[in-house]
């Protein structure tokens, strides 16, 4: 940690956050709210550009998007992974920001294995079920204006 950092009080530490968190959501929200991805074009897939696949990513965006204008059913069918997951890495973010503030020697986070395994086992099914040419599985999995 540089010495500024190492200087600055816990209070100072905290308004630092806040100020930079709530700044980047406001920026962040307004642009998905007043920018919708159905309507504006924002960076494509590289994977879905050259195979034609949806990754596990593909939707995100417009999931967020829908999620900010409180359409729950069209974010889950845009990208089921990043709305399931996105809670457990804003819980991992804020224990990290608590870390820094508390000032804490830095903790490399090491999930178990079973949990990397299961993880990973579940992206999978997930990616392949979203790509199979079965009309029931797309309309479930497939990102909606891809």
């Amino acid at each position: 940690m540089s010495d500024s950092v190492k200087n600055m009080s816990r209070t100072s530490r905290i308004l630092v956050i806040i100020t930079a968190f709530c700044m980047s959501i406001i920026v962040l929200g307004l642009v998905l709210y007043e920018y919708p991805p159905e309507r504006y074009m924002y960076l494509p897939c590289l994977f879905h550009l050259t195979t034609g696949l949806h990754c596990p990513g593909c939707g995100s965006t417009r999931a967020v998007s829908s999620i900010l204008h409180g359409d729950v059913a069209l974010a889950l069918k845009n990208n089921l992974l990043i709305i399931l997951w996105g809670p457990y890495l804003i819980y991992r973010g804020i224990q990290s920001v608590r870390s820094w503030i508390d000032q804490e020697p830095k903790h490399i986070w090491e999930p178990p294995k079973r949990s990397i395994l299961v993880f990973l086992i579940l992206t999978l099914i997930y990616t392949i079920l979203r790509n199979l040419p079965i009309q029931a599985l797309n309309a479930l999995f497939a990102p909606s204006g891809s």
